[in-house]
């Protein structure tokens, strides 16, 4: 430690103090403390369905198809942008329950350990000065809305790269992440 820390410690001992009684407490006390403080009507929840995703490079007439839970119709409360934007991305790499009922002879595979393509959205929007539960010191903390959907092929044979170009490609795409002055995301996974 050197001098420079040993000058700051006294203006800092009030934060130390809180720091080390949050590292000595149950984690019982821990959860409390972040329940007085998270405010879960602004926790983003997208509401899902079953549906139904063709897994890239699956060739053939008749397409393989794995059930999934995907992004409902419907949303409300907070991230429900979120969700639509990310719902309106996917809708042609997924198939919903009536979707899928309307096609003729799929192939339906139960496969549970099945890692489906992912797309995450994530919305930041510049955040207010907060107290951390921690040491009480006031931050910034932005207010963080995050959605993720699985997604597949649309086209026999189609591969992962050429799906996750052509959704880069949709201007839905590009306007989400020109929103909130360019903060926010995107993230995809491939499969596997």
């Amino acid at each position: 430690m050197g001098f420079r820390d040993l000058n700051r410690y006294p203006a800092q001992k009030a934060r130390y103090d809180k720091y080390k009684e949050w590292l000595e407490s149950t984690p019982e006390q821990r959860q409390a403390k972040f329940a007085a403080i998270t405010d879960e009507t602004r926790r983003a929840r997208a509401e899902r369905e079953i549906g139904y995703v063709s897994p890239f490079g699956t060739t053939g007439n008749t397409k393989v198809y794995l059930p999934t839970r995907i992004i409902a119709t419907n949303q409300s409360g907070s991230g429900a942008a979120v969700a639509g934007t990310l719902r309106g991305l996917l809708a042609n790499y997924t198939l919903t329950g009536d979707d899928f009922q309307a096609l003729t002879d799929p192939i339906l595979i139960e496969a549970k350990k099945f890692r489906f393509a992912k797309l995450t959205l994530t919305s930041v929007v510049a955040g207010t000065k907060r107290a951390s539960r921690i040491t009480g010191a006031m931050y910034s903390k932005p207010d963080v809305d995050s959605v993720t959907c699985p997604f597949g092929q649309n086209t026999g044979g189609q591969d992962y790269d050429t799906a996750v170009v052509a959704i880069k490609t949709e201007s839905a795409y590009a306007n989400f992440l020109q929103d909130n002055n360019g903060r926010n995301r995107a993230r995809f996974t491939p499969e596997g």
